[in-house]
This record gives structure tokens, C-alpha cells and sequence, in this order.
């Protein structure tokens, strides 16, 4: 939670932190989530968070299917 920025913005941590947090795909998804909040829809922000929730709802099809496919099989 620390890393996401969910609590404070990640801005207001050390700089250290705020490299750290770049790793952390939460963090995108909590910066969109901000921006469609104050009504930012076109931003850079918006964009990786769209992708990452994307990436994360792939990720989360392929593990499903191949977790049902070997439950069935």
C-alpha cells in the first residue's frame, strides 16, 4: 500500500520512495483512479492505468482458463 500510493500521494514521500514506487504497477492504477476521480480522462496517467488493468485482466483469463482446463481435465 505504501509503494501504490493508496494512503498519500507518493509525491509527498522521499524521492528514494518515489522510484521504488515506479516498479509497483498499483501505483498506475491509483494515479487513473485519481485522474478519473477529479474528471482528468485524457492523461498519461489514464493511459497506463487503462494498460496495467488490462494487463493484469489478461493475466488474470490465462491463469483462470488453465486452472479450470486442469480442474476438468
Amino acid at each position: 500500500m505504501l509503494l501504490s500510493g493508496l494512503m498519500l500521494p507518493i509525491t509527498l514521500g522521499p524521492g528514494w520512495l518515489d522510484v521504488l514506487s515506479h516498479v509497483t504497477p498499483f501505483r498506475y492504477l491509483v494515479d487513473a483512479v485519481r485522474d478519473a476521480y477529479s474528471g482528468s480522462y485524457a492523461t498519461p496517467h489514464m493511459l497506463y492505468g487503462v494498460l496495467v488493468a488490462a494487463g493484469f485482466a489478461a493475466a488474470a483469463v490465462t491463469v483462470g482458463t488453465r486452472v479450470f482446463r486442469r480442474a476438468g481435465a
